[in-house]
C-alpha cells in the first residue's frame, strides 16, 4: 500500500484518492465530480453523458 498523502484530495462515493479508471458527473453542481469506474458498476466508458447515483436521483424528483 501507499502512503495517503493528507492532503491529496478525495473523491467517489467510497470518499478515496483518485486511482485507476475514473467518470467525471455531468452535473455541474454535482458536489463529489469525480468517481471510481468500480464504485458506480462501470467497466468501460458510458456514451453520452453520465451522472453519478446521488445526481440520478436528485434529476427523478423535479
Amino acid at each position: 500500500d501507499m502512503p495517503v498523502d493528507p492532503n491529496e484530495p478525495t473523491y467517489c462515493l467510497c470518499h478515496q484518492v483518485s486511482y485507476g479508471e475514473m467518470i467525471g458527473c455531468d452535473n455541474p453542481d454535482c458536489p463529489i465530480e469525480w468517481f471510481h469506474f468500480a464504485c458506480v458498476g462501470l467497466t468501460t466508458k458510458p456514451k453520452g453523458k453520465w451522472y453519478c447515483p446521488k445526481c440520478t436521483q436528485d434529476r427523478k424528483k423535479k
